[in-house]
This record gives C-alpha cells, structure tokens and sequence, in this order.
C-alpha cells in the first residue's frame, strides 16, 4: 500500500482512538512504528495533527479538518476499489450482446432471464442482425458476443467460437397438406412440391442449408416464394406451399401450420448455432454471459431431447 495511504488509514485510526496503544492493536503493528508513521506523515502534511502529552492525544485544529476529508477520502477509495473488483469479476460493466433472430425464439431468452438475475448491475445491450453483419461488428469490436450460425468464410475471423444448440431441419406444411400423413416425411417427397423458400439475401444460412439439403437428395422443387421467418410460416399457413425450417421455429404458429421431421441421409438436418467473441476480447462479463448461456442451454438440452 502507498505510504500516503496506509499513513492515511493510520491517521484516522489514531484520531479516533486518541491513543496510540489502543490505535496501535487495530492496526496489528506495535507502538513504536505507528508513531514514526505518524511523524513522516504529518512532515508530509506539513502541520502537526495531534497534541501530545504522557496522559492524553488530542487532535490539533488541522487534525480535525484532515480528519473529515480522510474519512470520506478513504471510503471513495474503498468503493473505488470494490468497483473495479466488481468489474473485474464480470459483476459490472457493459456488455453488448448481437444475435440472430432464431436465438430469440429458445436460447436468447432463457439465457438473458438468467444473467439479469445473476448480475443485475451489468449495463446490457442488444443487437439484432444478420450474421454476416453480427461477424463484422465482432471484428470490428462493436460488440463483445455474438449468438448466430456459422457460415464458412475463406478466411475465418480469429473468433472463439463455442456451440450453445444443435436442431433439426423440419419440415412446416399447412393443416390440410397430404404429406401430413408420414410421421417422418421422407426428402424424397418434396420433390416437384410448391416450396417457400428462404431469400438469399437475407437470410443466407439457411438458403445455403435448404440448397445443400435439396441437392444432396436429388430434389427439385418448385420455388413459389422466398423469404424470412416467422413470414414464410405465415405463407404456408395460408396453403403457398411446404417451407424447410429449424425445428424452433415450431413455436411461432398455432395449429394453422403443423411440422413433421425429415427422413433422409444421416445429420444432413443438423443446424448449429454459436457464441462467438473475438480472442482478444477480455471483458469479463462476455465471458460471464458466455458462461450463463452454456449452462442454461445445457440444461435445456434434456427437454429438447425429451420432444
């Protein structure tokens, strides 16, 4: 500790007990080198703090004025110093969360719902993108996690990257569609079916995800329409067609849509969704949130499998 500092905290200790005995044994150090402490500090100060006598301590004018400035200084100096074992700790700070909009529908809000009760203190932020804008801002450091797919890149971000949820690929169809008969609609079926397909602008992964599916099994279906969820649910609810989608989105129709899975070469449905951080990103409350976010997932996980 600087000697300004623990002369400080020993002054005040002096000041309050008006004895150097006493100062002394809640100091834990003995007599003799509290009052040479003393001594430097008030030649520091330039004014002497106590009167002595062989019977009493008293404060001097100049040790009652210091002493109301040293208690509130010292207590700054320990909230200072509590702020930033706080921060250190992830406890507070800021933190600036992107995600892609299917991590809203099941991972996203159980993870935040848990981190705001772990660590209220934390300013958090949210930004909502797509993932090739969500890698950007990562790179750029404008945001300290992203929640999104993995798309393959010729160059790959120097990211960690931790997966926090696999799902399936299903199929979504509208109430009345004949293919509601499979338990497990083979890929085979769909093709020459009226399709809602994802844009490819705006939603790259997953028009990537459908193409390799639709490729890989030989299907060529008939594209009616193309675009983003929940609006490609709204489409085959209305009888446009049958749209391939992540099993999650299953929670953003009612019995107007109904979904079955797919049956064709084994994990070709398998979709991905990551946490991402720069390597370099220190802050401690991404990796708090990339802790809170591992563990609310797997704890989902069971009652993924059950369904």
């Amino acid at each position: 500790m600087p000697l300004i500092s623990r002369a400080l905290r020993a002054f005040v200790v002096v000041a309050e007990e008006l004895h150097f005995g006493n100062a002394a044994a809640r100091l834990n150090i003995s007599q003799p080198p509290l009052s040479q402490l003393i001594r430097q500090f008030e030649a520091q100060v330039g004014a002497e703090l106590f009167v002595r006598s062989t019977r009493s301590v008293k404060l001097t004018r100049a040790g009652e004025v210091l002493l109301q400035h040293a208690r509130r200084l010292l207590a700054e100096g320990d909230a200072a110093v509590h702020a930033a074992r706080r921060a250190g700790s992830g406890d507070a700070g800021r933190l600036t969360v992107g995600f892609v909009s299917t991590a809203a529908y099941q991972v996203l809000p159980p993870a935040l719902s848990r981190y705001r009760a772990e660590y209220p203190d934390v300013e958090l932020a949210l930004e909502h993108a797509l993932t090739g804008e969500l890698a950007d801002k990562l790179a750029a450091g404008t945001i300290d996690l992203a929640i999104f797919r993995r798309l393959p890149r010729a160059e790959e971000p120097d990211f960690v990257y931790e997966r926090v949820h696999r799902e399936k690929m299903i199929l979504a169809l509208p109430a009345d569609h004949p293919l509601n008969r499979y338990e497990r609609v083979p890929m085979a079926r769909l093709d020459g079916q009226d399709v809602v397909g994802f844009q490819r602008e705006a939603s790259f992964y997953f028009h990537s995800v459908q193409t390799r599916l639709f490729r890989d099994h030989n299907v060529r279906p008939h594209i009616v329409y193309e675009s983003v969820l929940p609006t490609l649910l709204s489409m085959v609810e209305c009888g446009m067609g049958v749209a391939l989608v992540p099993e999650s989105a299953a929670t953003l129709r009612g019995t107007g849509v109904q979904y079955r899975p797919l049956s064709g070469r084994a994990n070709a449905f398998d979709v991905d969704l990551y946490c991402a951080r720069r390597a370099d990103n220190l802050n401690p409350t991404a990796q708090a949130f990339a802790r809170v976010l591992r563990e609310s997932t797997r704890e989902a996980a069971p009652e993924s499998a059950a369904r």
